[in-house]
């Protein structure tokens, strides 16, 4: 759905720089690499190693319950000769209970609203902001209509390196930090 939305909007972009080409109006696009920008910030690295810990974390958590699930799977396979069906039917309960856990767990952790992600949104959202108000300053210092960002997914196959303002954001987040 993403990508639709991104595609239709990709073309109504190009569509009307094209109307305006037409009736003489040029408009200006750049584009720069968002990854690589925010690669270069110290704190972005800072971040980084943190959510890296965090994922270790919450992976050995996550981890841990799933090796105990294993191993009372391997108890009732090693043992069930000697149980009556009773014992048997009360450990696979015991087992579907583990794994009703670690299921659990790790959504907690790590699905779609967990705590991983809103850690990610979190530490990364201020500097994403920061980049954002960057490109802005760019694209009204240099007079730019539009600016795609390279790294993420909106179809650019080809952008003439002329129009790279990567280093420009750059420079006004330097600029920025000294300000500030």
């Amino acid at each position: 759905m993403y990508k639709l939305l991104t595609t239709v909007a990709l073309l109504v972009i190009i569509s009307n720089f094209a109307l305006a080409q037409g009736n003489g109006y040029g408009q200006k696009i750049g584009h720069f690499d968002s990854e690589y920008v925010l690669n270069q910030l110290p704190e972005y690295a800072e971040k980084t190693k943190e959510l890296e810990a965090l994922a270790k974390t919450y992976d050995k958590e996550v981890r841990s319950l799933y090796d105990e699930l294993e191993k009372m799977r391997a108890e009732l396979r090693a043992n069930e000769v000697l149980l009556t069906p009773a014992m048997i039917e009360e450990r696979k309960e015991a087992i579907e209970a583990k794994n009703q856990e670690a299921l659990n767990k790790n959504t907690e952790l790590f699905g779609f609203d967990g705590l991983y992600y809103k850690k990610v949104e979190e530490l990364l959202t201020p500097l994403r902001t920061k980049v954002n108000l960057a490109v802005e300053v760019v694209g009204k210092k240099n007079g730019l209509d539009y600016i795609f960002d390279k790294a993420a997914d909106v179809g650019i196959i080809y952008s003439n390196p002329v129009h790279d303002y990567t280093e420009f954001i750059l420079e006004e987040l330097e600029a920025q930090q000294k300000r500030n």
